[in-house]
């Protein structure tokens, strides 16, 4: 018994050990993708959705309460201009948290060229300023956290999101 139980515990401690250098890599790498980012340790993104699809979901009680849905994209995200489509695109979902459509939301950036960032957030259900984490990505962005501080206009129709990422 004592074998195996130190044979499992060595090969735990060397997959664990492989598994850990082979992230290291993978972030290098990502951060050597973007220059700026591993010299600064953060590369900041402005970008303007533009809010075509959306639909929202009654779900439980009739009318806006608890539970019901939001879901939206893709939509195109132009640049800081809001004069060029960068050819990103958001979609993600909300869930309400009560009638006035606060909500739990999860986002994902796609970018042309595959690469995605992944948020969260709890955003409120007027148009007001609010702020997301950066809880990951894939391809350019891959071990990225950070921030994305959001500013909706009055009719919901621009989202510009003022994207801060942090390389880890």
């Amino acid at each position: 018994m004592r074998r195996f139980v130190l044979f499992s515990v060595t090969t735990f401690a060397i997959i664990a050990a492989l598994s850990g250098g082979s992230t290291w890599a993978t972030r290098t790498a990502a951060q050597s993708a973007t220059p700026a980012a591993a010299e600064s340790g953060a590369t900041t993104l402005v970008l303007n959705e533009h809010n075509l699809n959306m639909t929202d979901v009654d779900l439980g009680d009739s009318g806006p309460s608890a539970g019901d849905l939001r879901v939206w994209g893709p939509n195109p995200l132009f640049d800081e201009g809001d004069s060029a489509d960068t050819g990103a695109t958001s979609q993600g979902s909300c869930v309400s948290m009560d009638a006035m459509f606060n909500c739990v939301l999860a986002e994902t950036i796609v970018f042309p060229d595959g690469s995605t960032l992944e948020m969260q957030g709890v955003q409120p259900g007027k148009p007001v300023p609010s702020m997301r984490t950066i809880v990951g990505g894939s391809g350019e962005y891959l071990g990225a956290t950070g921030t994305i501080a959001v500013s909706p206009t009055q009719d919901q129709t621009v989202w510009t999101k003022t994207i801060t990422i942090v390389w880890t």
